[in-house]
């Protein structure tokens, strides 16, 4: 009786298997935006890591126009903004322990 295909599990099956197929496109919809996500948020990290190394050489290659305090504030903004933008953006958006691979969510 276990094996026999009736009407009431035939619909259970049917179902189950419409709320997998819903779960499984839930899942690539929130994986194509996280991948959006890390692709903005990398190139605005970019983007901010440039100009931080523009402004800095600038003011690096131009030290007599500059007060010995904002000469030194460059190099501290300069040491700060790379390593600390490199480890946010390595720990938070590219960090390869986080990624997942999409998979079915089907039990068959």
């Amino acid at each position: 009786m276990s094996g026999a295909l009736t009407p009431m599990s035939l619909a259970r099956e049917e179902e189950q298997l419409r709320q997998e197929v819903l779960a499984f496109n839930q899942l690539a919809k929130k994986d194509l935006l996280w991948f959006y996500l890390r692709l903005v948020v990398g190139g605005a990290s970019v983007a901010l890591l440039i100009a931080v190394v523009v402004i800095c050489c600038y003011i690096f290659f131009n030290a007599q126009r500059f007060p010995d305090f904002i000469q030194k504030a460059a190099a501290g903004a300069f040491f700060g903004d790379v390593v600390g933008l490199l480890a946010l953006v390595w720990k938070v958006i590219i960090n390869p322990a986080e990624t997942k691979v999409l998979a079915p969510v089907t039990k068959v």
